[in-house]
């Protein structure tokens, strides 16, 4: 029997535009030194959205612990994983007291069958690596990127685009296998540019979801201009390129039907 999400009619209404442009980090998370961490209120959206009260909510790069906080706010279960020590030791730090309630592992999301057992998530919310773009020297709007390490799992420091997509869903292949038939992943990207060279993750990355089981089941774009306001007349005044400032959603199901 299907059960019934807990949104009011407005809230729906809201939350069922294609495009989000008003979410934003507020000052704890923007006094944060991770370098791609998204907004609790981004996190609480999509739990609400595709996940209810008690539910299991996964996250295998865990990052500073944001999916953990959004979860413990709003009565789910969190579980994730985070190769950082350090950023592993800041979500527990961020959780406080209520660490306990849920469960935090300090490991590599490639061995997350050892963590997670099969049929047991209800969604997974993630934010995966961008590749190896945080090593670049500076973001769309020119601000110093920092970046993980150079730990071997670590998939942002794979060099090769096609290799680094690939590892990236043999890690989602794992995720398929720990969700609820039905259950939901929904994760967190952007296109990528290096030099003249443009990488449609969104679109490669869902392609290689699919190959692994998943339905695309939608897309919403996340618009983020309100946190770049030093933009730069990228390629000016000889080659027009665009600044980045939105990112995707994809919103992909593990079939019902699936064991």
């Amino acid at each position: 029997m299907k059960r019934k999400l807990a949104l009011d009619g407005k809230t729906w209404t809201r939350n069922s535009i294609s495009v989000w442009s008003d979410v934003e980090k507020n000052l704890e998370e923007k006094r944060q030194k991770h370098p791609a961490m998204f907004p609790m209120a981004l996190a609480k959206r999509v739990i609400e959205c595709f996940s209810h009260v008690g539910d299991v909510v996964f996250d295998p790069f865990l990052g500073s612990g944001t999916t953990i906080l959004a979860a413990a706010a709003t009565s789910r279960k969190g579980l994730g994983i985070e190769l950082s020590p350090e950023y592993y030791a800041l979500a527990c730090n961020r959780l406080g007291y209520a660490v306990s309630e849920h469960r935090l592992i300090n490991g590599s999301a490639f061995a997350l069958e050892q963590y997670v057992q099969p049929s047991s998530v209800d969604l997974c919310f993630t934010s995966p690596p961008y590749w190896d773009i945080l090593k670049q020297k500076h973001s769309a709007d020119h601000r110093e990127i920092r970046h993980y390490g150079e730990r071997n799992e670590d998939l942002g420091s794979v060099s090769d685009y096609a290799k680094f997509v690939e590892l990236l869903g043999q890690v989602f292949d794992k995720v398929y296998t720990t969700l609820k038939p039905g259950g939901f992943l929904v994760a967190v990207v952007m296109d990528l540019r290096k030099r003249s060279v443009f990488y449609p993750f969104h679109m490669d990355l869902t392609l290689r979801l699919k190959q692994g089981g998943f339905v695309l089941d939608d897309i919403i774009i996340w618009d983020r201009h309100r946190d770049y306001n030093s933009l730069r007349p990228l390629g000016y005044p000889y080659v027009f390129r665009v600044n980045k400032v939105h990112e995707f959603l994809l919103i992909l199901q593990k079939p019902v039907a699936a064991e």
